[in-house]
């Protein structure tokens, strides 16, 4: 496909003459493409940063349809107000970590009501004096106690984001009757991350409260790009000393010079065996689902606070890829660099009705990998895989293929309508600059970034 590529220089944006009597600013002529995008509408919060972009509108307006997609799939039918799973191997229950993603999303999607909502049904249902519950059912009745760290994290980072945003005017003011205010309640999940457990001594991240930590962790659940935001609220605990050891067990990993992490590992590097989780697929030996969310994760580090530890697992990850075959060889990978087998399949999903192979290249995998490249890839390969992406988006309300163009399983029938939504938003919000630092966007409001863009943003019409 022959692209048609426009670059956005900050540099482009030129002051007018001071005998106009204003201080506007214009683009100049020779930055501007004879063929401009489309213009698309988008409903996401409008701040600007300095992420560079490949087709920005394109995918905002993809961002805005899919999340009124989630909301009618996956909150309305329920009556909870939690975000529910249709096809888990308990069908229409739901976790804690929907709460984390779904109030994550919310934001980014400027949905302050619908943020409140999750919110408010997350501690209704799930909140257990210092933690979220991980599992209940569809009515809402617990079914998996004890925390998972990853939905902890994930919302008090969504409530800290919140709480500037209703400082700078943009979100309106809001206290909630059981947990207090959006910032209250951030601070109170960061201390009991800590006297839960959840983070041991030695700053070992650990998946579970008491659960886990110097004996197994999940890297999937590692955010050092929250832990640097965690120490600017709380100054009680030692958030850079989670960083840290983040890192160092990411590096320990036997699939680390691929970029490639294992769902499930013993922090000096070892496997950590059988048994891991309710997805413990592999012996937890590959890079799954739960472990492919590292490249997410770490790539935020990487562009919010450069971080140059993430840069380095982002390179190695975006070279083993491109090694593979770019971005058509987005799939779920052995630590040793080896497709996970064709033959595996995923009995669980729908209570074991709906079987699909564990190899996967959609929506899910493409968005994910799709993140590294944000971070660490060329102009070329942002571009490789914004259009890659691009054919799992069919122009509705969701990510996927009603049918597999291919005769195969991957369409909306063998898709989870859960999981695979959420980190299909994650990579295109990653592509277009639309996951971005709240607070440094608000305090420090960056000039226009580099943006690329390719046939999507001018040939479709708009979705």
């Amino acid at each position: 496909m022959k692209y048609k590529i426009f670059f956005t220089y900050a540099l482009s944006f030129l002051l007018l003459s001071a005998c106009s009597g204003n201080n506007s600013t214009s683009v100049t002529d020779e930055s501007i493409s004879e063929n401009e995008p489309k213009t698309f509408s988008n409903t996401l919060l409008d701040l600007t940063s300095d992420q560079r972009t490949v087709d920005e509108g394109y995918w905002k307006n993809a961002l805005s349809n899919v999340w009124e997609g989630i909301k009618k799939r996956n909150i309305e039918p329920y009556g909870t107000g939690l975000i529910h799973r249709p096809k888990s191997e308990k069908p229409g229950d739901a976790v804690s970590e929907g709460v984390g993603y779904g109030m994550l999303t919310a934001l980014f999607a400027n949905d302050q009501e619908t943020f409140n909502r999750i919110w408010e049904a997350g501690n209704t249902y799930m909140w257990s004096s210092c933690f979220y519950n991980w599992q209940v059912s569809k009515s809402g009745s617990v079914l998996g106690y004890g925390a998972a760290t990853d939905a902890e994290e994930d919302v008090a980072l969504a409530l800290v984001f919140a709480d500037k945003l209703v400082n700078a005017g943009k979100w309106k003011n809001y206290s909630s009757e059981k947990r207090g205010s959006y910032i209250d309640h951030a601070k109170k999940i960061m201390n009991c991350m800590w006297s839960t457990e959840q983070i041991t001594s030695r700053g070992t991240l650990a998946p579970g409260a008491g659960w886990g930590g110097e004996d197994f962790v999940n890297p999937g659940y590692f955010s050092p790009a929250w832990y640097k935001i965690f120490a600017k609220y709380d100054s009680t605990h030692n958030w850079q000393k989670v960083v840290d050891r983040s890192y160092e067990i990411l590096s320990n990993s036997v699939g680390y010079p691929y970029g490639l992490i294992p769902d499930w590992m013993t922090p000096s590097g070892g496997y950590a065996g059988a048994g891991l989780g309710y997805n413990a697929y592999g012996n937890g030996q590959y890079c799954f689902k739960d472990a492919i969310r590292t490249l997410w994760r770490v790539a935020i580090d990487a562009i919010w606070f450069k971080e140059i530890r993430a840069k380095a697992l982002l390179t190695n990850a975006v070279a083993f890829i491109n090694n593979a075959g770019g971005a058509p060889a987005a799939n779920f990978y052995k630590t040793d660099g080896t497709l996970v087998p064709a033959e595996d399949v995923w009995t669980d999903m729908a209570a074991g009705t709906i079987p699909r192979t564990r190899q996967e290249h959609s929506h899910l995998t493409v968005g994910m990998w799709a993140t590294a490249v944000a971070a660490a890839g060329s102009k070329e390969d942002m571009e490789a895989f914004s259009l890659e992406l691009s054919k799992f988006y069919e122009g509705g309300d969701y990510f996927g293929n009603a049918v597999d163009p291919l005769g195969g399983t991957e369409d909306t029938l063998h898709n989870e309508m859960y999981f695979d939504q959420f980190l299909g938003w994650f990579g295109a919000s990653m592509l277009s600059g639309s996951f971005i630092n709240v607070i440094d966007a608000i305090d420090n409001p960056a000039t226009p970034a580099e943006k690329f863009y390719t046939d999507i943003s001018y040939e479709e019409s708009e979705k």
